[in-house]
């Protein structure tokens, strides 16, 4: 003699869990990525490729969070020498931006006014300018003056987005400047909310 089966409704909790997993998915995606792109920064070197890579890994609709941190880490292997003059560029950038920032704090007002207007537009295309590029460099198998180029045209064709993203940069700025949330999401959040704002990448030249 047999047991009776007993109705379960394991179809209806099958489905709670699909669900509640794709929705914690996201969030993991973001913590491997930004966990990636930290690697990055300690390399010193790796600080752009890294930044395309969290930016591959968090737009693309496929990502996955127990391979993210994996792939943005190869794609910061496959393209740290072809990235690494504005790597460097990025860095000297933001080495200038402190100098300038410490300079101006030391000046009187009237200076300080001129000083602030001088640099502020140069800054603001420069970081629109490398806000592009990342969002350009996602591919690993093409070379840097193709993904300059790329770049170049977003800014171009997309004159309002290029001066948008700066602003973004600055609203943003609690994500990657407060401690807990750098840890978290603080190097990827910025780069998926850039690539977003720039939109569909146009044809590469």
């Amino acid at each position: 003699m047999t047991a009776a089966r007993v109705p379960t409704t394991g179809g209806l909790d099958h489905r709670v869990s699909i669900g509640l997993i794709r929705f914690l998915r996201r969030p993991a995606v973001f913590f491997a990525a930004n966990w990636a792109v930290l690697v990055g920064v300690v390399s010193v070197v790796g600080l752009v490729p890294a930044l395309a890579g969290a930016t591959r890994a968090t737009t693309h609709p496929q990502a996955d969070d127990d391979v993210t941190f994996t792939e943005t880490v190869r794609h910061l292997r496959r393209t740290w020498r072809r990235d690494l003059p504005v790597t460097a560029g990025t860095w000297v950038f933001l080495l200038l931006l402190v100098a300038d920032a410490i300079v101006i704090a030391n000046v009187d007002p009237g200076t300080r006014v001129f000083l602030t207007g001088a640099v502020v537009p140069v800054a603001w295309a420069v970081i629109a300018w490398l806000s592009a590029y990342v969002v350009s460099a996602v591919e690993d198998d093409v070379d840097l003056r193709t993904v300059a180029r790329a770049a170049t045209l977003l800014v171009v064709r997309r004159p309002l987005r290029a001066l948008l993203a700066p602003a973004l940069v600055l609203v943003l700025a609690p994500v990657w400047l407060l401690a807990p949330l750098t840890l978290a999401i603080g190097f990827s959040l910025p780069p998926w909310v850039l690539a977003k704002s720039w939109g569909p990448e146009p044809p590469r030249p």
